[in-house]
C-alpha cells in the first residue's frame, strides 16, 4: 500500500490479481507516471539497483516504461542495468535505441572471449588443446561465451580430444551452432524427456510439473525423472521453476517442433490452463499461436485479457490480442464489437489502424447513439492521419445521417466537421457551407459547438462578448475534459487566452487530469498551450520548459511532422524573445524541414517571418507572408497577425507609406476586437514605424497594456515610448526603469539590454542584467512556496507532476534543499 501512495496509485492495475476481474481502463500514461512514482517510493529506503535480463525480448509496455523511466533518473538513487544480446531485429528496435541513446546511458560492450582464454576453457573442459583445435574452437565462435560452451560441450558428450586431428571435428560441430547442438543432445535421449523438454519449451513461464505432465501426456513421476535428465545434461536450471538454461535454448527446443505440432500444443496448453481457471493473460499467449477454429470461447478470452492488458498500460498488447481475436474469426453478431473495442485501443498506438477498424465496426453498429459516439472517435482521429479533408467529409456525412432525436451528437459531429476543416486548411465552403447553427441545450456535443464557435468568432474578431460566452460555456465544469482527450477544450481555453480573458487554474486541473487518467495526448496538449499561454503573458523561461515537455511528450505519442509545427512554432518565438539568437536559428533550421500545413503551418510561418525579419531579411519574410495574405480563414489580427509582419517587412524595404496603411488597418480590426493586450502591440507597432508622428500611439499602447497580463509586450511599449525623443527625462525615466524591470522578470535580455542602453543615454546608470540576482520562474515559486509549506521533495514533485531531482535542483538553487 506504501508503494502504490499518492500518484502511483496510477500503477496499481500492473500489480492486480490477474485472476480477478479486469481493472478499470487507465491509459498508457498514467500508468507510465504511476510505475515512475513506484520507483521513487521503493528507492525512498536507499539505494536500489533495477536488473533487466534479455532486454531485445522484452515487451513493448515494459520496455516503454524504462524509456520513460531512464529519462527521469535524475537526483534518484536508481541504477538500472540492462543487458541486451545484439544483432536481433525486433519489433521495438526504436524503444531499445531510445534508452541506448540517452544521454544518462553508459554503454559496455563487452570484447569476444580472447583467443588465450579460449585456451583455458578448452583445457578446463577437453584437457590441453593444440594451437590448430584452440585456433578453431575460437573461429567457429567468434569468442561468444555462450556458443563457445556449448560447442566445448558437445565436444565432450563425443568424446573428441583436442588435438591437431581433431579441427574439422570443431568446425563440422560448429557449423551447427547452439540450436543443432541442443537438437543432437535431445535426440540421444529417451523419447519421454524430448516430449516433456518440448512440453516445457511450449508452456513457457507457465511450465508447472502437473501442467506439463498434462501437456506431454505422461505420468507425473516419469516427468520428473525426465526434468532432471534435462537439468543433469544443462538444457534446464536445477531450480524448482522450470527454466532452460538460457533463452537460446529454449528457442532450439521450441523451433524444433514442426509448425503443425506447435501450434496443436499450444492449442492444448490453452485448454489446460483454461480447465485451471488461469489468468486470461496466460491462456490467450497459447491461443495466439493455436489454430483458427472460430470458437467464441477464444474470442472472449481475447477480450477479457485484451481488457486487462489496457488496463495496465499495454495498449499494444490489447491489439494484438483483439487482432487475433478478428482472427478466429468473431461470431456475425459479436464483430461490431470486438471492432469498436480494438479501434478504441488502437487509438492509442496504430492511427490509420484504428479508422480501418472503428469505420467498419461503425457500419455495423445498430445502436444509433454509440454510432455517433463512435463517429466523433473516428473524425478525430481522422485529423492525424489522414489527408486533408478526409475528417471533415466524414463528420459531415456522420451527422447528416444521426437521428433527428439525437440533437446533441449531431453538434458534437457538426463542431468536429467546421473544427477539423479549419485546422487542416480546408476552404471555409467546405466545412461552414451555412450559417453558424444555434447551440441547443447543455449536453457534451453542444460545449462542443459551442467551443468551435467561439473559435470561429474569434477568427472573425467581430464580437468578443459573445466569443467570450460561448468559450466559458464550452468549459464549464469541465465537462469536455472527460469526452475529448485534448481538442475542442484546447480551442476554447485559446480563445479564452486571446481574447485575454483569465483562466485561473485552468491549466493545473487539465494537466491534473491527464496525468490521472493517463491521456498521453491530452498532457502534450496542456503543455503545448500553457506554454503558448505562458508565452504570450511573458513568461518566457516557464514557456520554454512547458514546450520542451509538450515536444518529448509528442514524441512518446508518436505525432506526426505536420501537428508538430505547433510546439515548432511557439518555441521558436519564445526563444526570440528571450534573445537566445543560436537556440533560435537552429530551431529555424529544423522547422524549414516540417511540413507547413493548416493552422499550424500558419503558425509557423508568422513565427519564421518575424526571425527572417530579425536577421533583416525583409524578401523572403514577404514570401512567407504571402500565403497568409490570401487566407481568408483568419480576419481577427489577434489571432493572424501577418499585416504587422508584412508593414515591418515593408517598412526594411524603405516602403513606408504601404506599412503604415496596413497598421491602420489592423488597428482599425483590433479596436473593433476589443482586446488591450492584442490593441497595444500593434500600436506600439504603428507609433514605431511612424517615427515622431507615433508618440500618440505610443503612450495608447503603454495606457491599453498596463494592468494586463501581457507584461513583454507593456516592457515593449514602455520601451518604445522611452526611448521617444519627444518624451522628457522626467517621463522616459520611470518608463525606461519599468521596462527593465519587467525584461527581466520575463527573462528577455534584448528588451533589458535595450531598456539599460536608453537609461545611460539619458545619463541614469542602472545595475546590469547580468550583475543582480535571478529572478524565480513560476515552477521555482511554486516548489519554494510547496517546500516551505511543509512537503517533502517527493510530495513536491508529484503535486506538481516533476520529478523528484527537478525539485532537488531548483531548492538547491535556492538554497533550500530538502531532505
Amino acid at each position: 500500500a506504501a508503494l502504490l501512495d499518492g500518484a502511483a496509485g496510477g500503477a496499481a492495475a500492473v500489480f492486480e490479481d490477474p485472476s480477478a476481474a479486469a481493472p478499470g481502463h487507465q491509459g498508457g500514461f498514467a500508468v507510465l507516471h504511476g510505475l515512475y512514482w513506484v520507483t521513487v517510493n521503493l528507492a525512498g529506503d536507499g539505494p536500489m539497483v533495477l536488473c533487466v535480463d534479455d532486454v531485445q525480448w522484452g515487451d513493448s509496455a515494459s520496455l516503454r516504461y524504462l524509456a520513460y523511466l531512464v529519462k527521469r533518473l535524475e537526483g534518484l538513487p536508481v541504477l538500472i542495468v540492462l543487458a541486451r544480446r545484439t544483432g536481433e531485429p525486433q519489433a521495438d528496435d526504436a524503444l531499445l535505441a531510445e534508452i541506448a541513446l540517452d544521454p544518462a546511458v553508459t554503454a559496455l560492450r563487452p570484447a569476444p572471449l580472447s583467443l588465450e582464454a579460449v585456451r583455458t576453457l578448452v583445457r578446463e573442459r577437453l584437457g590441453e588443446g593444440a594451437d590448430s583445435f584452440v585456433g578453431a574452437c575460437h573461429s567457429m565462435t567468434r569468442g561468444n561465451p555462450l556458443l563457445l560452451r556449448q560447442l566445448l560441450r558437445a565436444l565432450e558428450d563425443e568424446d573428441v580430444p583436442p588435438d591437431v586431428s581433431h579441427v574439422d571435428t570443431v568446425r563440422a560441430v560448429g557449423s551447427r551452432a547452439v540450436s543443432a547442438v541442443v537438437t543432437l543432445r535431445l535426440r540421444r535421449m529417451p523419447a519421454a524427456v524430448v516430449s516433456v523438454a518440448r512440453a516445457v519449451a511450449v508452456l513457457g513461464e507457465a511450465a508447472e510439473l502437473p501442467r506439463v505432465a498434462a501437456l506431454a501426456q505422461l505420468p507425473e513421476q516419469e516427468v520428473a525423472d525426465a526434468l532432471d535428465t534435462l537439468s543433469r545434461g544443462e538444457i534446464l536450471t536445477e531450480e524448482q521453476h522450470l527454466t532452460f538454461v538460457h533463452p537460446v535454448i529454449r528457442e532450439a527446443v521450441y523451433d524444433d517442433l514442426p509448425a503443425a505440432e506447435r501450434a496443436l500444443s499450444h492449442e492444448r496448453a490453452a485448454d489446460i490452463l483454461l480447465r485451471e481457471s488461469a489468468p486470461s493473460e496466460q491462456v490467450a499467449a497459447h491461443l495466439l499461436r493455436a489454430p483458427r477454429r472460430g470458437r467464441a470461447a477464444t474470442v472472449e478470452v481475447m477480450r477479457v485479457a485484451a481488457r486487462t492488458a489496457s488496463a495496465r498500460g499495454a495498449s499494444d498488447a490489447a491489439v494484438v490480442l483483439l487482432r487475433r481475436a478478428l482472427e478466429e474469426p468473431v461470431a456475425a453478431e459479436d464483430r461490431a464489437a470486438v471492432l469498436v473495442e480494438l479501434g478504441l485501443v488502437e487509438t492509442l498506438v496504430d492511427g490509420p489502424a484504428c479508422v480501418a477498424h472503428l469505420m467498419e465496426g461503425y457500419t455495423l453498429l445498430d445502436d444509433e447513439a454509440e454510432r455517433a459516439r463512435i463517429a466523433m472517435v473516428i473524425a478525430r482521429a481522422h485529423v492525424f492521419v489522414s489527408p486533408p479533408g478526409v475528417a471533415t467529409e466524414f463528420a459531415a456525412a456522420a451527422a447528416a445521417a444521426v437521428p433527428a432525436d439525437l440533437v446533441d451528437e449531431r453538434q458534437g459531429l457538426i463542431a468536429l466537421q467546421r473544427i477539423t476543416g479549419f485546422m487542416q486548411g480546408m476552404p471555409a465552403e467546405s466545412y461552414g457551407k451555412a450559417e453558424a447553427p444555434e447551440v441547443v441545450g447543455d449536453g457534451d456535443g453542444a460545449r462542443m459547438l459551442a467551443a468551435v464557435l467561439s473559435h470561429e468568432l474569434l477568427c472573425r474578431g467581430d464580437d468578443r462578448a459573445r466569443t467570450v460566452e460561448l468559450a466559458r460555456f464550452a468549459l464549464e465544469r469541465d465537462r469536455l475534459m472527460a469526452i475529448d482527450n485534448g481538442l475542442l477544450w484546447i480551442v476554447a481555453a485559446i480563445v479564452l487566452v486571446v481574447a485575454d480573458e483569465d483562466l485561473e487554474d485552468f491549466w493545473d486541473r487539465a494537466l491534473a487530469r491527464a496525468h490521472a487518467t493517463g491521456g498521453l495526448f491530452a498532457a502534450l496538449s496542456v503543455n503545448l498551450w500553457r506554454g503558448f499561454t505562458q508565452w504570450r503573458h511573458g513568461q518566457l523561461d516557464d514557456a520554454l520548459q512547458s514546450l520542451a515537455d509538450a515536444t518529448e511528450q509528442q514524441r512518446m505519442w508518436g505525432m506526426s511532422e505536420g501537428q508538430a509545427t505547433y510546439a515548432a512554432a511557439f518555441t521558436l518565438g519564445v526563444l526570440m524573445d528571450r534573445g537566445d539568437l543560436a537556440a533560435a536559428e537552429a530551431n529555424y533550421e529544423s522547422a524549414r524541414a516540417l511540413p507547413w500545413i493548416g493552422e499550424g503551418g500558419r503558425l509557423l510561418r508568422e513565427v519564421c517571418a518575424r526571425w527572417l525579419l530579425k536577421q533583416h531579411r525583409p524578401v523572403e519574410a514577404l514570401d512567407l507572408i504571402a500565403a497568409l495574405v490570401d487566407d481568408p480563414g483568419v480576419i481577427n489580427p489577434a489571432w493572424a497577425p501577418w499585416r504587422a509582419l508584412r508593414a515591418l517587412a515593408l517598412a526594411q524595404l524603405g516602403r513606408d507609406e504601404e506599412a503604415w496603411a496596413l497598421m491602420d488597418e489592423e488597428v482599425s480590426l483590433l479596436r473593433v476586437w476589443g482586446s488591450a493586450a492584442s490593441l497595444g502591440p500593434s500600436l506600439r507597432i504603428r507609433g514605431e514605424l511612424r517615427g515622431e508622428a507615433g508618440t500618440a500611439d505610443l503612450r495608447e499602447a503603454v495606457d491599453l497594456l498596463s494592468g494586463t497580463r501581457a507584461v513583454l509586450e507593456t516592457a515593449r511599449a514602455q520601451l518604445s515610448l522611452g526611448r521617444s525623443a519627444d518624451v522628457t527625462d522626467a517621463e522616459a525615466v520611470p518608463l525606461l526603469g519599468a521596462a527593465l524591470e519587467a525584461g527581466r522578470a520575463c527573462g528577455a535580455r534584448a528588451v533589458a539590454a535595450a531598456a539599460e542602453t536608453a537609461l545611460a543615454q539619458r545619463g541614469h546608470e542602472a545595475t546590469r542584467t547580468e550583475d543582480l540576482p535571478a529572478r524565480l520562474t513560476s515552477r521555482q515559486r511554486r516548489v519554494s512556496e510547496l517546500a516551505a509549506s511543509g512537503l517533502d521533495v517527493n510530495e513536491v514533485a508529484q503535486r506538481l507532476f516533476l520529478t523528484p531531482g527537478t525539485v532537488r535542483s531548483v531548492l538547491e538553487s535556492l538554497g533550500k534543499e530538502k531532505p
